[in-house]
């Protein structure tokens, strides 16, 4: 086993995998509600053979452990829309996903759908506090969104948008940008003061642009780095072998 070779080539997969994490956030910098993401990983320790077939020691390389949701919220961005809203707190929204089963998000952009069922922009219809559909009738307007997800219009009460929480968001599965599935029993906010809903705003992604930026230069040029490193071993290797050969 090359120990050197092995080594390296462990640290130049870790930084192309952090690479991969910085690149995936900064693509999504502008999309509603993405939580950036970081990189995880984990030593790994590798025997090193001796003589006769006994351990000479041991030699620490890292491994991909998998990557840790920021859960810090985004800005609030204001709109002019009475549909979108944001929400202040832990908590997440219900929503229909494409398959049937209700995933969540605090992904707040919303509209009306041809049938004027409550929905996200990609289309998922965003479920009450009976985990139904949300639908208007044609003569609804001014619709309200209250600070506890209670909606109303001028024909009176239209429900409450299903408002939930978790004990691990860190365990709940990214399924696209914005949404998220668990196995998890959701929980209701317990009391008021657990979340807010502020209406014609929605909550932006918490990447920071210039962090990601310099995260990014800074990993390339530690792959540089090790990648030179690992190019300076194998001339060492080359120009040890060749002289081997001269002995005589």
């Amino acid at each position: 086993m090359d120990t050197a070779l092995l080594v390296g080539l462990a640290h130049r997969s870790a930084l192309k995998r952090r690479m991969d994490v910085v690149a995936h956030n900064i693509a999504n910098m502008s999309t509603a509600a993405f939580n950036k993401e970081r990189s995880v990983f984990r030593q790994h320790l590798i025997d090193v053979p001796g003589a006769a077939g006994t351990v000479g020691g041991k030699i620490a390389t890292v491994m991909d452990h998998g990557v840790v949701r920021n859960l810090e919220a985004g800005t609030m961005i204001p709109t002019s829309n009475p549909l979108d809203i944001f929400i202040n707190g832990r908590a997440y929204l219900s929503i229909e996903g494409s398959d049937g089963q209700t995933v969540y998000t605090r992904n707040g952009r919303m509209t009306l759908d041809a049938d004027r069922n409550l929905t996200l922009l990609s289309g998922e219809k965003v479920l009450d506090d009976n985990g139904q559909p949300i639908q208007f009738d044609e003569d609804d307007i001014d619709i309200s969104i209250a600070t506890d997800g209670s909606i109303s219009t001028n024909n009176g009460e239209r429900g409450r948008i299903g408002i939930v929480s978790f004990a691990n968001e860190q365990n709940m599965k990214r399924r696209g940008n914005s949404l998220y599935e668990t196995d998890q029993a959701p929980q209701p906010p317990e009391n008021m003061t657990e979340f807010t809903i502020r209406q014609k705003a929605y909550e932006g992604s918490n990447v920071n642009p210039i962090e990601s930026m310099v995260e990014m230069i800074d990993v390339m040029r530690a792959y540089e780095a090790a990648s030179k490193q690992s190019s300076g071993i194998e001339e060492m290797r080359k120009d040890s072998l060749s002289r081997l050969a001269q002995v005589k």
